[in-house]
């Protein structure tokens, strides 16, 4: 027996099997995880090595030229990058795609141990760090502190806002009233103490990373006349520091039975036990005091970036979720912490002005939706084609049927729910109508055709078990190759693979088991004998039997019994009632409907006529159309991934070089009034200067000169509006260079890993001349007047203005002084030394040693001093020569090779189009030794995941031919079959070119899907053409009858795919832009591929026939 007949036969077991299914997919949809994005392990690991007070020189020749030769003898090691900055040097390790990343870390450890001893002793054990997709902060908190009185706030303080611009600090320096000072110096430590530690200890979260405010520190700056006349240097000040103030443990001793420990205490206590430190005697026994040739004070560390939510400066606090932890659980609790601290605290005000749980939120709501609105419009594309409620009931229950199937599928297989496996369902949803729309058609076209509900269900659900199963599976197989597509493509739509897998196994189970089963019974409802059935359910019989328990039990159990035959009851008499209340109206209705179709199937009936005797002319129409699509494909624009409008977005500033921070932050501050002022604009955070000192790896060096504007909007939908108004304002600032991005979010980090459009590399070990080629080559482009290219820039400034020191050997050597001791003494004039540290509670405050600030402000007055040597002052000036130049505080390198990176964005045309336009700029440059000029960015990216995207797409069509071939025992009828993809194609790649959209890896995605359902209508068209010749009709006669057969389950079928896309089509509410692109490639194909394989097919049958030795 067939399964079909097994269903029939067995209602009963059906019915349980499916309630079975259900009950479990309840249960596995409680226990899926939600997220934005599948967990993708990233090959990618960065090794960053400590070496203090180097230069970026002195970095990369020690460190990391060291470092990057251990690193390219691990295997699998794909490319190396790194930078050299001052006292530090990372290494990012690109590995191939595939690769074991425990097993490349242990590999990693091992080489960079066997090589720890060729690096200086100074510098650090390098530290790897495994790279996340999640790396990126969940929630970022403004701390600020709250002016409202107790009695004036509110009981619950909404996030965001505006700060109070009379108790706002824009800018504090060393200058500014010591109120402004303390007040973000208690900031930043109420930040690390309390809140900081809160946060971390919650479940989920990884660490808290606090930015901005001020560190405090006990400044001693020595005044160099008096050091002079005490004949004190500054090693001795340093010696007394670290001397005076000690903590260390003595051993122990034994009193009695007991054994106590012994610890030496001598840390300082206030700041003035620090002034009152003995630096030395003098030669009548008197003590020389730190105070007497020294300046004490408690002040804050230098900084070389600031923090401010809308023009007030503040305290950022990061955080940072666990790898493995659910975003929006951890964003749950992190706010519920927050309430709960702002209670605590009153004092303090915490704002998130960051939060990605939120679009992740909005981002699966929105998907949910489009699967809820898509099944319904596909289930009112059955109620137009099928005259029958009970019909369209049957099918329409595959929907939840199917589904319950899926998502227990998913939770075997370990798969969340995420934009992408959800987006793979919300594809499916359509798709699951497919087989059962088939069955119940056949079924219902041998009803009609006289035979009972029974001989119907069985002879029309076998009939086209075998197509159905063939379809599917030619579908299912264009994604099994995408389970094992290597890079960021294969691991992102792999959950999407799996899902619409999944789901169209289940369409097939349902189809041939459940739809059959509910076909072949007798109309639901029906009621014989209308006196009996009212009598049965109105009566409850007292119990005949006189057994005094069973009494007892009847009495007990009477009310639920009677609530549940009353509920019953009420049910069955208002659904006859409303059945019979609409039946007037769906008959009217589906009168009309069938007539349309009748006229429909009549005008298909003379096209397909004409097709057959116009056969030629139907196949040059068809190769201009292919024609005309590989032009689209060609012209089309190109991208990795089509741009999101997100509520937040980045404002990148560029000022002058040499801008200072005080002037940086002047500046931006009548930039950030300006913006507050815009509607729409929630709030303003300011990154002035280098903030993140977590940010290694990024290309683009953040100096002081340089300032990152993070724009909050009330709306995603304001996007347009508020650029529009932003550029009105730099117009009006004048000559500010600035360029807009979307904020780095996971979704963003994973999706495009490179930040900018273009990159221009120019390798050239010789930085000047790198540099200068990039200066050259951007004025070129500039000429060039290239179209869409924009934001042309430099990676990294060639600076900072620098006093280049050279200490002469041979005078050191002449007056008896080492190399060393002047390097130190240059050291302490400018930049100081941190000579120990000040304990208060469990903050270790540093004091630093520096010489007096009027004393180095000017070089001259620098190199003025004096170094003694013995009874001898030796001006430092003799010792030395200088030169003002320019240097880099950042030393890129790529495969072992200085490189200087030129950044481009595009706006208008594909970054393929840009490439090549910079690339014929660089064909005219003349070569130079010893340089390289590539370009890549975001295009590396798209061709590589294209590459692999294309490979998955020609094997999935070998794998269709293979199944078709074994479906119809022929290797030629496979061929009319696979001709429907190419068809298919047509209509999506030109309706992405005709509505402005892109080739990118989301819509190639569509496209490949469009593959795998393309041909399911050809597939049943060619299986009934075959029925029809082996029923002993002529060519010409199968066709037009097996198309007129044919036509109404095949436009049912693709129309039903189409509604359910429609919601994903309109595209309302977040992360919409990545469904766009998909659901048209789809829509738009299947539009043409049904059309056309309505037509071409047919006619491709008669000539494949003709060469076929089939026989009928």
């Amino acid at each position: 027996m067939s399964i079909t007949s097994i269903s029939i036969s067995r209602p009963v077991t059906v019915t349980m099997f499916f309630l079975g299914i259900g009950l479990l997919g309840i249960f596995s949809f409680s226990q899926l995880g939600i997220d934005l994005l599948p967990n993708v392990n990233l090959p990618h690991l960065i090794v960053q090595t400590t070496y203090p007070n180097a230069s970026p020189e002195e970095v990369e020749k020690l460190v990391s030229e060291p470092l990057e030769s251990a690193v390219g003898t691990v295997p699998g090691v794909k490319k190396i990058a790194s930078v050299s900055k001052e006292g530090i040097s990372v290494i990012s390790v690109d590995f191939i795609w595939g690769s074991n990343m425990d097993i490349a870390l242990l590999t990693l450890r091992e080489k960079l141990d066997n090589i720890r001893f060729v690096l200086p002793e100074e510098a650090g054990r390098p530290v790897i760090i495994r790279a996340d997709p999640s790396a990126s902060p969940i929630i970022s908190i403004a701390l600020t502190f709250e002016r409202q009185n107790s009695e004036d706030r509110p009981a619950h303080r909404p996030f965001g806002g505006i700060q109070n611009p009379e108790t706002s600090i824009q800018y504090v320096d060393h200058d500014s009233p010591y109120g402004e000072i303390k007040r973000l110096i208690d900031l930043k430590e109420a930040a690390r103490v309390i809140f900081k530690r809160r946060l971390e200890q919650l479940d989920g979260v990884a660490q808290t990373v606090v930015t901005g405010g001020l560190e405090r520190e006990i400044l001693v700056e020595a005044e160099p006349e008096k050091l002079d006349a005490y004949n004190i240097t500054f090693n001795e000040i340093e010696s007394s520091l670290k001397s005076s103030n000690i903590s260390m443990p003595a051993g122990s001793i034994m009193k009695g039975l007991f054994r106590y420990s012994l610890r030496i205490l001598g840390e300082y206590d206030n700041i003035n036990e620090i002034k009152n430190t003995v630096v030395k005697y003098n030669k009548n026994g008197n003590a020389i005091l730190l105070s007497d040739v020294a300046i004490v004070t408690e002040n804050f560390k230098e900084r070389e970036g600031l923090t401010r939510l809308n023009g007030s400066e503040t305290v950022g606090l990061l955080v940072y979720k666990e790898s493995d932890a659910n975003t929006v659980s951890i964003s749950k609790t992190i706010k519920e912490t927050i309430e709960i601290l702002q209670t605590e605290y009153p004092e303090f005000n915490l704002i998130v002005v960051s939060d990605q749980s939120g679009f992740i939120e909005d981002a699966i709501e929105n998907v949910k939706q489009e699967i809820l609105y898509g099944g319904l419009l596909a289930v009112f594309v059955l109620f137009f084609f099928l005259g029958n409620l009970r019909n369209v009931f049957i099918i329409g229950i595959t929907i939840p049927a199917s589904f319950v199937l899926t998502i227990l599928l998913m939770y075997l297989f370990k798969i969340n729910f995420n934009i992408i496996s959800l987006g793979g369902i919300a594809v499916g949803v359509g798709m699951l109508l497919d087989n059962a729309i088939i069955v119940i058609e056949n079924i219902v076209r041998y009803r009609e055709q006289g035979l009972t509900i029974r001989q119907a269900a069985l002879k029309g659900s076998g009939e086209v078990t075998m197509p159905i199963v063939a379809a599917t599976l030619t579908t299912i197989a264009v994604f099994l190759p995408l389970i094992f597509v290597k890079g960021i493509a294969g691991e992102l739509f792999k959950d999407q693979s799996y899902a619409i897998a999944f789901s169209l196994g289940a369409s097939i189970i349902t189809a041939v088991t459940l739809v059959p089963m509910l076909a072949g019974r007798e109309k639901f409802f029906t009621i014989k004998n209308k006196a009996r059935y009212q009598k049965d359910y109105l009566f409850i019989k007292r119990p005949v039997n006189k057994n005094i328990f069973k009494r007892i039990l009847f009495w007990l159990g009477f009310p639920f019994v009677l609530i549940v035959r009353t509920i019953t009851f009420l049910f069955f008499k208002i659904s006859i009632s409303i059945s019979k209340y609409f039946s007037t109206y769906f008959k009217k209705f589906y009168k009309i409907a069938n007539k349309l179709l009748d006229k429909l199937i009549d005008k298909y009936e003379l096209l397909l006529e004409w097709s057959l005797n116009n056969k030629k002319t139907v196949l040059v129409i068809t190769l201009l159309l292919l024609a005309l699509t590989i032009f689209a494909a060609i012209d089309i624009k190109k991208e990795f991934i089509p741009p999101t409008d997100q509520e937040e977005f980045i404002i990148e500033l560029n000022y002058p070089k040499g801008t200072s921070l005080k002037g940086n932050s002047e500046l931006t501050s009548e930039i950030e009034k300006s913006i507050l002022k815009i509607e729409h604009v929630k709030n303003v955070v300011s990154n002035i200067g280098r903030v993140n000192e977590f940010d290694f790896l990024n290309k683009e060096q953040h100096s002081v000169n340089k300032t990152n504007l993070i724009i909050k909007l009330d709306s995603y939908k304001s996007y347009n509006k508020v650029e529009a108004k932003l550029k009105q304002v730099f117009t009006n600032l004048g000559t500010i260079s600035y360029s807009i991005k979307q904020v780095k979010t996971t979704y963003s980090e994973l999706l495009q890993p490179s930040e900018n459009d273009v990159v221009i590399k120019i390798k050239n070990n010789n930085l000047d001349k790198a540099f200068a080629a990039a200066s050259t080559l951007i004025d070129k482009i500039n000429r060039s007047n290239i179209e869409g290219i924009s934001n042309l820039r430099i990676g990294v400034d060639k600076g900072s203005p620098e006093f280049r020191i050279t200490i002469d050997n041979y005078k050191c050597n002449a007056y008896g002084v080492s190399i060393g001791k002047v390097a130190e003494r240059l050291a302490y004039l400018v930049k100081g030394k941190e000579a120990t540290f000040f304990s208060d509670f469990d903050k270790k405050v540093a004091i630093n040693l520096r010489t007096l600030s009027t004393a180095r402000d000017d070089i001259d007055d620098i190199l003025d001093q004096y170094l003694i040597v013995g009874d001898t002052e030796i001006p430092i000036k003799n010792l030395i020569r200088f030169e003002k130049t320019e240097s880099y505080n950042e030393i890129w390198r790529e495969e072992q090779s200085r490189t200087i990176y030129v950044f481009a964005d595009t706006k208008g045309i594909g970054v393929d189009e840009a490439v090549d336009n910079i690339d014929r700029v660089i064909s005219k440059m003349p070569a130079a030794s010893g340089q390289i000029i590539s370009v890549g960015g975001a295009n590396e990216e798209i061709r590589d995941s294209f590459k692999q995207l294309y490979t998955a797409l020609l094997i999935s069509v070998f794998l269709m031919y293979m199944i078709l071939a074994m479906e119809f025992e022929s290797f030629l009828f496979p061929f009319i079959i696979i001709f429907s993809v190419p068809l298919g194609l047509v209509g999506g790649i030109l309706t992405l070119y005709l509505l402005g959209e892109s080739i990118s890896i989301i819509s190639i995605m569509g496209l490949i899907i469009l593959v795998g359902i393309a041909d399911n209508d050809a597939v049943v068209k060619v299986e009934f053409i075959l029925r029809k010749r082996r029923e002993g009709l002529n060519i010409h006669d199968a066709i037009v009858q097996a198309g007129k057969d044919r036509f109404r389950p095949i436009v049912m079928n693709s129309l039903t795919v189409m509604f359910a896309l429609i919601p994903m089509i309109v595209g309302i509410g977040a992360g919409t832009q990545l469904r766009i692109s998909l659901s048209l490639a789809i829509a738009g194909g299947l539009f043409s591929a049904t059309f056309l394989t309505l037509i071409i097919i047919p006619v491709l049958y008669t000539y494949l026939e003709g060469w076929s030795k089939k026989e009928f």
